[in-house]
């Protein structure tokens, strides 16, 4: 084998290697570019998925921490708007001194336990019809009863208020929400009257 044989031959060899380790290099640069490209879709969904779970989140967080807010809000208007409403409500007891109110108290007398009463508080103008029901106790007037009695023995230690300002009392947790679902009509109504 000659020289030129021998470079030519050394040629060819080198080509071919070179051109075997360009075609060794190109595939692994496809298989880096398809690796590396699916990784990066794969991260894509990855953090897609975990932004979207954490918009979620957040959106949930926001909502309810507005559902909250709205319903203290809710709740304290309400609890002023009761604050106002007993006291127009206990004013318009005296309306119930109408021509059955003699039945009325009557009626709570008869609630009372059989005992005997020391001492009788009612409306000025009831004294007249407790004197009738409890002729040996004390009757005292008290303008700040509007209907019904309270009565007293052992010197006060034992006391039943029987009147119509303690049963609407009593009562007023339980007519809150019979109030606040009517009012709730009429806004609602109100609301939508300028529309049609």
């Amino acid at each position: 084998m000659g020289y030129s044989e021998l470079i030519e031959s050394l040629r060819k060899d080198g080509e071919e290697n070179i051109s075997r380790m360009w075609s060794n290099v190109k595939a692994e640069a496809e298989k880096i570019n398809e690796e590396t490209s699916l990784r990066i879709n794969e991260l894509r969904e990855k953090y897609q998925k975990k932004s979207e779970t954490e918009v979620r989140l957040h959106e949930e967080s926001i909502l309810a921490e507005a559902g909250n807010r709205s319903h203290r809000i809710k709740l304290t208007a309400e609890r002023a708007l009761s604050d106002r409403l007993f006291p127009l409500a206990a004013s318009s007891l005296v309306d119930l001194r109408d021509a059955r109110y003699k039945e009325v108290f009557i009626s709570l007398v008869k609630e009372l336990p059989d005992k005997s009463w020391e001492e009788i508080r009612v409306n000025p103008q009831d004294v007249g019809i407790a004197q009738e029901h409890f002729p040996h106790a004390h009757i005292t007037p008290d303008k700040s009863i509007s209907g019904g009695l309270e009565v007293l023995r052992e010197e006060g230690r034992v006391s039943i208020s029987n009147t119509l300002n303690k049963r609407l009392e009593r009562a007023w947790e339980d007519l809150l929400p019979l109030i606040f679902t009517t009012i709730y009509k009429e806004v609602s109504g109100d609301e939508s009257s300028p529309e049609s």
